[in-house]
């Protein structure tokens, strides 16, 4: 016979947000019993999660899903793997802690999906941002950072005073030639312009979600996937009432279910459950619980291209894997200085957006001044195993950070399968198209063009069959190397989105007692990395929750 066990509250996922949402809830209702149900295991004692080096090497290892996407045509009919956690913490046991929001109009286009709901925009998360952090500096502005959070946020420069790059004044040097200017905060007044990297280490060790959050008084279940949701359909509307687990057991919520599964498991749970299209759904044989068609209809990532070039003089010590940078201190973090974030001309932009029909409020939100649509990073080291580590290589990523090419993600043809199929749809916009190769064309301008980077950098070192790229390279041979090796950087987001799937409290629409919390509910991109953002959304749901209970 199966088990049965009951709480107040069943969070099904122990990711990024499922942690730090069961942390703040215990906090605020120290009363209630709060059950975490995470599919992958406990990563300690066996994994190293906490270095940088520990972290990366755990893409591809037992604790991380690795979805298979469906083929692609929009990139030369490829494969994608997407690399997301399974294991309590989540994403923040394989990401790299980077640190940054979105700028103010990111958030405010999620208050208008759902009708002005203040608590979305920049100005209603900005006390939950401030609350998840730690800021380095004491005297940075106090409007808009926090000073007490669990995680300390640090930027590369301040992280440790011998972490110090050779590379650092080169890049910095070669963007000033390009007419980029200096972001001394990308916090205070918006991300444009070349900022400091920014990353939520500690005395050189990672924090992720389920060691920056304590879990004590929660009762965790790990290695328990949940196959589906559980509802009595008995009132004028159905009721999340547990979760059926592959185990067998079952386990039972006295006021809600959340789901914190992530935006490729979660929206997968909801169809299983029920809750999706009403055709798919019959087609499928599942019995329909709440139609919402929306489910797993808009989902994005962010789309980048990595390049790698090969240094002029490795000898002279200007990448990691030379021995004068062998001090795991350059390691500690991202072995990076800057990120540069910017968008194309607006000419640009506005042909993009008449090829892709854009009009209206949507379109001139994308067409405000300072508006920011690619982030390119350079890092100190190869973050590849094709590439030698020995010091004579450095990477590049240029990333869109608002795309709007949308994906899929629904059941596989066997409906139990706790793989999704995923359709990503990547760079299938002109607006897409125009802003990643502008921002490619620009990296290879700073690499290649400027006189700051001219003696240290030699040429783009390609994988077998690529042509090298260069500064005079035509916009069709770059969109091709996009098309070629373009990849994801594991940001999933907006499969169950704001307004459509989910209202202003997090509730799935037309059913009670569930909500989601974790990145499927991004009804548009942000800016920056979703991390901060994520910590935020966990913080004010907390809250809500909280206050209804």
């Amino acid at each position: 016979m199966s088990e049965s066990t009951t709480f107040d509250y069943v969070i099904v996922g122990g990711g990024l947000s499922g942690c730090a949402l069961a942390s703040r809830l215990r906090s605020s209702k120290p009363d209630s019993s709060i059950l975490v149900v995470e599919a992958g295991p406990d990563p300690a004692p066996e994994h190293d999660v906490v270095s940088l080096l520990g972290g990366f090497a755990l893409q591809g290892s037992a604790l991380d899903w690795q979805f298979p996407t469906a083929a692609t045509p929009s990139t030369a009919g490829r494969t994608h793997t997407l690399t997301a956690g399974k294991t309590l913490g989540g994403g923040s046991v394989l990401n790299y802690g980077g640190w940054s929001r979105g700028d103010p109009p990111d958030y405010d286009t999620w208050a208008t999906k759902l009708g002005g709901d203040k608590r979305w925009t920049y100005s209603g998360l900005l006390p939950y941002f401030k609350r998840s952090e730690r800021f380095f500096d004491a005297n940075a502005d106090a409007e808009s950072h926090g000073f007490e959070g669990p995680l300390k946020v640090t930027p590369v420069s301040g992280s440790h005073e011998t972490r110090k790059y050779p590379l650092r004044n080169p890049i910095e040097k070669g963007w000033k030639e390009l007419g980029v200017e200096r972001n001394p905060d990308p916090f205070v007044g918006g991300l444009s312009g070349l900022c400091e990297y920014y990353e939520s280490w500690e005395n050189g060790e990672r924090r992720p979600s389920h060691l920056a959050y304590p879990l004590d008084g929660i009762t965790v279940k790990t290695s328990c996937p949940v196959s589906q949701i559980l509802f009595d359909k008995a009132g004028a509307q159905p009721k999340a009432t547990g979760a059926k687990l592959a185990n067998g057991e079952t386990v039972t919520a006295k006021k809600e279910i959340i789901l914190s599964a992530g935006s490729l498991q979660t929206p997968r749970l909801l169809l299983r459950s029920g809750v999706g299209d009403p055709s798919s759904l019959s087609a499928r044989g599942i019995p329909l619980v709440q139609p919402l068609p929306s489910v797993g209809q808009q989902y994005f990532d962010h789309f980048a291209l990595f390049q790698w070039f090969k240094l002029k003089d490795p000898s002279r010590g200007l990448a990691v894997g030379h021995p004068s940078l062998a001090d795991p201190v350059f390691v500690a973090g991202m072995p990076a200085d800057w990120n540069n974030n910017e968008g194309p001309p607006r000419h640009v932009l506005e042909k993009a957006l008449d090829e892709d029909g854009v009009i209206g409020a949507e379109r001139e939100a994308l067409l405000q001044p300072g508006r920011v649509f690619v982030e390119t990073l350079v890092v100190y080291h190869p973050l590849a195993p094709a590439f030698p580590l020995d010091g004579s290589i450095v990477c590049t990523s240029v990333m869109l950070t608002l795309p709007s090419s949308r994906g899929r993600v629904s059941l596989a043809e066997d409906i139990d399968s706790a793989t999704p199929l995923i359709e990503p749809n990547y760079f299938t916009t002109a607006l897409d198209r125009a802003c990643l190769i502008h921002g490619v064309r620009r990296v290879l301008k700073l690499m290649l063009g400027t006189e700051a980077l001219r003696d240290y950098v030699e040429t783009e070192v390609v994988f077998p069959g690529l042509t090298a790229l260069t500064p005079e390279s035509t916009d069709a041979e770059i969109e091709e190397r996009i098309r070629a090796v373009g990849v994801a950087h594991f940001h999933a987001a907006g499969s169950c989105p704001m307004g459509t799937v989910i209202d202003g409290d997090l509730k799935v629409k037309g059913v009670q007692g569930l909500r989601i919390c974790d990145a499927s509910i991004f009804p548009s991109p942000v800016g920056g990395h979703p991390m901060a953002s994520l910590y935020g959304v966990a913080e004010q749901a907390a809250d809500i929750i909280a206050a209804e209970a």
